[in-house]
């Protein structure tokens, strides 16, 4: 038997992955677990996770793009500190995701590792296809969430996927995009 003709697929994406990417997102669920609310109160979901590990949600991100904007229009806005103390962006960034988890809020992702960056609207929407069952699953019997709210339009196809699975009561259909 050959062991290097077997390919491992991964759990929360659904394609081949090597031991980078498994070890790629083992380290992002660690990070976003220590975040995790005991009770959640409003589930966040996006399609996939930024691309480069530096830029992940739960760090606090190197590239500010998303983190900044969505944090501050959930009304998670940097500390000013005390005067003359200036806390460095790292330290700045986790007191803002302590403060998400002390509010409940938790952010995922359809896909639990990011996509290839050649993905365009088809394979988004092939995506969310394939890994609704397994989503629907992790809201049921892990985040059980009081209330979801889709970050990205590449995920509203789960709207249909939570009414059909008797979950569409938790669906906040207001958006809350940076």
């Amino acid at each position: 038997m050959n062991l290097n003709s077997t390919s491992i697929v991964c759990d929360g994406c659904g394609l081949p992955a090597s031991p980078e990417h498994i070890a790629a997102r083992v380290e992002r669920l660690e990070s976003a677990t220590r975040f995790r609310p005991i009770h959640i109160d409003t589930l966040f979901v996006a399609l996939a996770p930024m691309p480069l590990r530096e830029d992940d949600f739960y760090r606090p991100p190197e590239s500010r793009d998303f983190f900044d904007p969505f944090l501050s229009a959930l009304g998670i806005l940097p500390e000013t500190g005390m005067p003359g103390a200036k806390p460095n962006a790292s330290e700045a960034g986790i007191a803002r995701l302590l403060e998400f988890q002390r509010k409940g809020y938790y952010l995922t992702y359809l896909s639990e590792c990011p996509l290839p960056l050649q993905a365009d609207a088809a394979v988004a929407r092939e995506s969310v296809s394939k890994l609704a069952p397994i989503f629907v699953k992790r809201l049921r019997f892990n985040y059980r969430p009081k209330h979801v709210r889709l970050l990205d339009a590449n995920v509203q196809p789960l709207i249909e996927t939570l009414k059909q699975a008797g979950m569409g009561s938790l669906l906040e259909v207001t958006q809350v995009a940076p």
